[in-house]
């Protein structure tokens, strides 16, 4: 067994550190020589005899003698893996922003928090940042090693209904290589009405628990792929004005069963907030969804689903009473709570 400041050596990488306490009966963590501290299985540590000298600093304190051990100022706890014990989990080097909820059950019950992980050989130089009316807050920097991970910010269901986007800046580097790593910059929208799906939180070598994970990739493809389909959105008006009407213009419907969604969060229906009162709000999302009731029954709508978050209630129990008055005839309930938690309303047209 080792002691809290025992000199060690790694079985299988170069190096050692510093025993700096247990994780667990058979995981220690160790700050290595570069004032990183890494869980390590306690099986692939061994005794470095010639470094493992106590150094001690003597100090007098009211005329008496006392002793304390001289330590290095620690680094920022750097925590690999989970499963994977700091060896690649992906078929290629990758990083990614995981959300990681307290209750994976209940992902809005507790906190949820960022982190920033990497899989990659690679050491990054990172720095995050938040997306608030325009203007990015930074929120960290710092270093990350290979194939570990580390937090990065953390939010709670009160947080949706403001829920900005976030910044990401990371420079890979290796202390040897023939050829630089490109730069990586990118702002990433998520979409709050995800954190209600349970089903979206999937297991993962690099949390014990479940995380929703989003790859952190240059994705000049998928934004050539936008431009194609805003292209076809456009053929039909070129169509027309250039008399060509050969191809029929094929309507797109839902899959048969599937209800329509429409996300009443006020981040989904105005650009900025800025300037608008409670009041305000509440008014604009009103409107939005009697415009959408009246589409749904034009249109022969089934069902439809009003993902309203759950907040204070303020817009739900608003949204209820207008049904419960203007269209009484029309069923209402929770929707499926494994699918959105509490925060949705389905409204049944047609049976």
């Amino acid at each position: 067994m080792f002691k809290v400041g025992d000199k060690v050596k790694f079985l299988n990488a170069v190096g050692g550190g510093t025993v700096t306490g247990y994780v667990s009966p058979k995981v220690v963590n160790v700050e290595d020589e570069q004032g990183f501290e890494v869980p390590c299985l306690v099986t692939e540590l061994v005794k470095d005899e010639r470094n493992n000298i106590e150094t001690e600093e003597v100090i007098v304190v009211h005329g008496k003698v006392e002793v304390e051990e001289q330590r290095k100022p620690k680094k920022e706890s750097l925590s690999l893996f989970a499963s994977s014990a700091g060896n690649p989990s992906s078929k290629s080097p990758a990083w990614f922003l995981a959300f990681v909820p307290r209750v994976p059950t209940l992902p809005l019950s507790g906190e949820i928090k960022i982190w920033l992980v990497n899989d990659s050989p690679n050491v990054l130089l990172y720095h995050f940042s938040r997306l608030i009316e325009g203007v990015y807050h930074s929120e960290k920097s710092s270093r990350l090693a290979p194939y570990s991970r580390q937090p990065l910010w953390g939010f709670s269901h009160e947080d949706l209904s403001h829920f900005p986007d976030f910044g990401i800046q990371i420079l890979p580097y290796q202390s040897q290589t023939v050829e630089l790593e490109n730069s990586f910059s990118k702002t990433i929208k998520v979409n709050p009405v995800k954190f209600y799906k349970e089903s979206l939180y999937q297991g993962s070598a690099y949390f014990e628990t479940r995380a929703m994970l989003i790859e952190l990739k240059d994705n000049d493809l998928s934004l050539e792929l936008e431009k194609l389909k805003q292209h076809d959105f456009s053929a039909q008006e070129i169509e027309e004005n250039s008399g060509d009407r050969k191809r029929p213009r094929i309507k797109k419907t839902l899959p048969a069963g599937q209800p329509r969604e429409v996300d009443l969060h006020i981040h989904e229906l105005v650009e900025s907030t800025a300037g608008l009162e409670p009041k305000d709000i509440l008014e604009i999302q009103m409107q939005r969804f009697r415009a959408e009731m009246e589409a749904a029954i034009v249109g022969q709508t089934k069902r439809i689903v009003f993902i309203h978050g759950v907040g204070q209630g303020t817009l739900k129990n608003e949204l209820r009473r207008e049904l419960s008055n203007v269209y009484k005839k029309y069923d209402f309930q929770d929707a499926s709570f494994h699918e959105y938690g509490y925060g949705a309303t389905v409204v049944i047209l047609r049976k």
